[in-house]
C-alpha cells in the first residue's frame, strides 16, 4: 500500500503543477496574441512602434498556432451575435417599402446610409388646422395624399416648401372666412399695381359668398360682390358674381344695360387668378403659397361655417387609416424627409398635438418654432412621434407680421415665399457652419491607420464624394467629434468604463459615409485625450461575458480585485483547454501596467492552484503558462507568462484607438490615462452643459433611422444627479424611454430620463 500512496501524491502534485502552468500559459498566450493582433491592426507604422516580441520556443509556436486555430474556429461571442441580429432587424425595417390605404411608394435606388432609395412619402391627416403661413391654409378634416419631391433622388425638405408637391388623393377640407380672406387679401391681390385691395370674404348659408373690398378706378372705390363657387374642369375654381355693388349702389342693371362686365372694369390677369366676364377664375393648384398642391375638387358646399371641399382624384374608394395614425394630427411614412439638420430615412413619423383641448394649428412656414416648443419620442424600431403645441398658442403667433406687398412682375404676393426662402438661407448658414478651426485641424491631422488606405484614395479623387454646398444628405465638416464628461459609458451589457473626461472622434471606416451608431463595426473611435476608469466588475464582465465566450476554453469565471497596488485574479483553469474535466480554482496576483501606448500587460508574480503556490516551481522548470493554458482571443493573448491586452480591440466593436500614457491599479478600478493628440480638433460642449453628458459635434451621424448632418447632439439624464449611464449597444432602448428636443438651430437635446406615461 505504501508504494501505491507514494505514487498518488506525485500525481496530484503534478496535476496541480500542470494546472498552475496552464494558468501562466494562458497569460502568456494572451500576451502573444494581443501583440500579434495589435501588429496586424496597426499596420507598418504601429509595428515599428511596438516592442519586438520575446523569442519563442518551437513548443510555444506550436501552442500559439493551435490557440489561433481554436480561436478562429470558435463561434462569434454572444454579445456580437446579438448585436448582429439587432442590426439585421433594424436594417430590415429600413429596407421596408411602405403601403397603406391603397397607396404605395417604390424604391428606385439602392438603400444606403444616406438614402432610402424611395422618392415620395405617404401622408395622412385628420382634424388639423393646416396653415402654410399666417391664416393661409385650410382645415383638414381628413386627407390621404402623397408627398412628391420636386427633384427625384432628393429628400423632401420641411424648410423648403418648393421642394415638394402634395398630391391629394382623397379628403375633406374647409376654408372659413379668415382663410378665404387671407387667400384673397394677402395673397391673390396683394401686389404692386393690384386693382383690388382690402378684400374680405364671408361665406353664407344658402351656398353664397360675399366679397367686399375696393377697386381702383382713378381712385379707390368700394365694391361688393355676391355669388357662388363652382369648378370649371378639373383645375379651375370659379367665383361667379350674381350681384355687384359699387360705392354702395347696386350696379347689376346698369352694367347689363351697358353690356359691361367686371372684366371691363378691372384688369385681373395673374398666374393664379383672372377675370373672365363676371367670373373670377382661379388655378386650384396655386391658391396658396408653396408647397404646390395637386388636387381634384369633387364637390363644394358653402355655409356660414365656410366652404367645404370634397377632394377625390378617383384613386381611393375610402381612407383606411394606418394603425399608427394619431386621433388628431398627421402621419408621414416612407421616403426621406428633412427638417433642419435631421433627416429621418424611410420615415415613419406622427405629428400630434401637445394639448388635445385646443384646435391643432400646424404652421408650415413656422414649424421650427413649434418643434422647438415641443418634443420627440422614438420607439426602438425607429418610429418617431413629434409632439407639438398648437402654433396659435405660441407667443410668436400673436406677433402679426407686417403686411408685405408682392412684386408687380409676379402679379401676386410673392413676398411670402421670398421671405421664407430668405429665412431658410439664413438658417442654412447656421446648420451648415463648420468653424474654421475644426476644418483646419481635421485637414492637418494624420488619418488613423484603419482609414489610411481609404483617405489615400480619396486624395487621388477616388471613392469619395465632395458634397455640394446645399447637398441635403451631406455636410462639409470633419468626422463627428465627441466629448464625454462624468459618464458610465457601457459598450455592451456590463462591459464599459467610467469616463472622467474624454475627447474623441468617431471615424467611419468607409470614406464619405456617415457614422452609423447602430453598426459598431462600421466606425472607429479615436481617443484624442482624457481619462477613464475601468471598474473591476466591468473588467470581469469583459472576460466572462466576451473574451471567454467560447468553447473549449482554458479560463473561467474570472474575478478581479486590487491588493496593495497589485491585481488579484481568481477563477478556474483547465489544462490545454480541456484537462482535467473540472475547473481548478486558481488565484493569481501580479502587476498590470501599460507596456506602450497601445498595450497593457498583466504579469502574475504569484500563482496558486487549489491553494498551492506554483509560480516558483514553474519558473524553476522553465515552463511558461502559455504552454499549458493556451489562450488567444481578439485583443488579448497569453504570451509566455504575460497576459497582454490590445486596448484597440479587446473591447467589443467599435475599435478604440488611443495613446496610453499610464495604467494604474486603484480600489475604484484600472485608471487609464491617454496622451492628448496635440493639434487635434475637439468638440466644444455648450457652456451650460450639465455635470454628466455626452456631446456630439460636427460630421454626419445616423441615429435610429435618422441621418443628422453637421450634428450638434447633447445627451444627458435629467433624473440622475450623478453619473449618467450611456449604453452604446442599447442606446435605442434608452432613448425610447426618454425625450428628444430640437432647437431652432437644429441641435438635438436627448434626455434619457424616463418620461411620464
Amino acid at each position: 500500500m505504501a508504494p501505491r500512496r507514494g505514487w498518488r501524491m506525485p500525481l496530484v502534485a503534478g496535476t496541480v503543477l500542470l494546472a498552475a502552468a496552464l494558468c501562466m500559459s494562458a497569460c502568456a498566450d494572451a500576451s502573444s496574441t494581443a501583440s500579434a493582433t495589435a501588429s496586424e491592426t496597426a499596420g507598418p507604422a504601429s509595428k515599428a512602434a511596438s516592442p519586438a516580441p520575446q523569442a519563442a520556443t518551437r513548443a510555444d509556436a506550436q501552442t500559439a498556432s493551435t490557440s489561433a486555430a481554436q480561436s478562429a474556429s470558435s463561434p462569434r461571442p454572444a454579445i456580437e451575435a446579438a448585436k448582429a441580429r439587432q442590426l439585421a432587424f433594424e436594417q430590415g425595417i429600413a429596407a421596408r417599402v411602405p403601403s397603406a390605404s391603397g397607396m404605395s411608394v417604390t424604391r428606385s435606388r439602392a438603400l444606403t446610409l444616406r438614402d432610402s432609395g424611395i422618392d415620395g412619402s405617404l401622408m395622412f391627416a385628420r382634424d388639423v388646422d393646416f396653415r402654410v403661413t399666417g391664416d393661409i391654409g385650410f382645415m383638414i378634416h381628413d386627407m390621404a395624399a402623397t408627398l412628391v419631391p420636386a427633384h427625384a433622388g432628393e429628400p423632401i425638405v420641411f424648410d423648403d416648401p418648393t421642394s415638394v408637391t402634395i398630391d391629394v388623393h382623397r379628403g375633406e377640407v374647409t376654408l372659413d372666412s379668415a382663410k378665404l380672406t387671407a387667400i384673397f387679401n394677402r395673397y391673390l391681390f396683394q401686389y404692386q399695381g393690384s386693382p383690388l385691395r382690402n378684400m374680405r370674404v364671408v361665406p353664407q348659408d344658402g351656398g353664397s359668398l360675399r366679397i367686399t373690398g375696393e377697386m381702383h378706378r382713378g381712385s379707390w372705390v368700394p365694391i361688393a360682390l355676391a355669388g357662388s363657387l363652382a369648378m370649371r374642369g378639373a383645375d379651375e375654381l370659379v367665383f361667379h358674381a350674381d350681384h355687384i355693388e359699387v360705392a354702395g349702389v347696386a350696379a347689376d342693371r346698369l352694367m347689363q344695360a351697358a353690356h359691361v362686365k367686371m372684366a371691363d372694369l378691372l384688369k385681373v390677369d395673374t398666374p393664379i387668378a383672372r377675370l373672365d366676364g363676371d367670373d373670377v377664375v382661379m388655378q386650384v393648384a396655386k391658391l396658396t403659397p408653396p408647397p404646390a398642391l395637386r388636387m381634384r375638387i369633387a364637390t363644394i358646399v358653402t355655409s356660414a361655417a365656410g366652404v367645404r371641399f370634397t377632394l377625390d382624384d378617383g384613386t381611393l374608394q375610402h381612407i383606411d387609416w394606418p394603425a399608427t395614425m394619431p386621433a388628431r394630427g398627421m402621419l408621414v411614412q416612407g421616403g426621406d424627409v428633412k427638417f433642419m439638420r435631421s433627416m429621418p430615412m424611410n420615415i415613419d413619423m406622427a405629428l400630434t398635438p401637445l394639448d388635445a383641448s385646443v384646435p391643432f394649428v400646424l404652421d408650415l412656414y413656422h414649424y421650427r418654432e413649434q418643434m422647438a416648443a415641443g418634443y420627440f419620442t422614438f420607439d426602438e424600431a425607429g418610429a418617431l412621434d413629434v409632439h407639438l403645441p398648437s402654433y396659435a398658442t405660441l407667443a410668436s403667433a400673436a406677433k402679426q407680421a407686417p403686411l408685405q406687398v408682392g412684386s408687380a412682375s409676379a402679379r401676386f404676393n410673392d413676398s411670402f415665399i421670398r421671405a421664407q426662402q430668405a429665412a431658410l438661407a439664413e438658417a442654412r448658414l447656421v446648420w451648415q457652419r463648420v468653424p474654421q478651426s475644426l476644418q483646419a485641424a481635421w485637414a492637418a491631422r494624420a488619418k488613423p491607420v484603419s482609414l489610411r488606405t481609404a483617405f489615400s484614395r480619396a486624395t487621388k479623387g477616388e471613392g469619395i464624394r465632395t458634397p455640394a454646398p446645399r447637398d441635403e444628405r451631406h455636410s462639409l465638416g470633419p468626422a463627428p467629434l465627441i466629448h464625454v464628461e462624468n459618464v458610465d459609458f457601457y459598450v455592451a451589457g456590463r462591459i464599459g468604463f467610467h469616463v472622467r473626461s474624454l475627447d474623441a472622434q468617431m471615424i467611419q471606416k468607409t470614406a464619405g459615409q456617415p457614422v452609423d451608431l447602430d453598426d459598431p463595426a462600421q466606425y472607429d473611435i479615436r481617443i484624442i485625450g482624457g481619462e477613464v476608469v475601468e471598474p473591476w466588475p466591468a473588467m470581469a464582465a469583459l472576460f466572462n461575458d466576451y473574451l471567454l465566450d467560447y468553447e473549449p476554453r482554458s479560463l473561467n469565471d474570472l474575478q478581479l480585485k486590487p491588493m496593495d497596488g497589485k491585481l488579484e485574479v481568481t477563477g478556474g483553469i483547465k489544462l490545454w483547454n480541456h484537462f482535467p474535466g473540472i475547473w481548478l480554482p486558481t488565484t493569481m496576483s501580479g502587476t498590470l501596467v501599460a507596456r506602450d501606448e497601445r498595450h497593457l500587460v498583466y504579469e502574475p508574480t504569484s500563482v496558486k492552484v487549489l491553494g498551492v503556490p506554483q509560480a516558483g516551481l514553474l519558473r524553476a522548470l522553465d515552463i511558461p503558462l502559455a504552454s499549458l493554458t493556451p489562450f488567444a482571443r481578439k485583443g488579448v493573448v497569453l504570451q509566455g507568462n504575460e497576459l497582454v491586452f490590445d486596448q484597440y480591440t479587446v473591447f467589443p466593436p467599435p475599435v478604440l484607438q488611443g495613446r496610453l500614457a499610464s495604467a494604474t491599479v486603484t480600489d475604484e478600478g484600472l485608471v487609464l490615462k491617454f496622451r492628448r493628440d496635440a493639434g487635434a480638433a475637439v468638440a466644444k460642449p455648450p457652456p451650460n452643459a450639465a455635470k454628466s453628458y455626452v456631446w456630439i459635434e460636427s460630421g454626419d451621424v445616423k441615429m435610429f433611422n435618422s441621418l443628422v448632418t453637421n450634428a450638434r447632439t447633447f445627451i444627458q439624464d435629467s433624473s440622475n444627479s450623478g453619473a449618467m449611464k450611456f449604453d452604446l449597444y442599447g442606446y435605442r432602448r434608452d432613448v425610447a424611454k426618454g425625450t428628444v428636443r430640437m432647437g431652432t438651430d437644429g441641435a438635438l437635446a436627448v434626455d434619457l430620463a424616463a418620461r411620464s406615461q
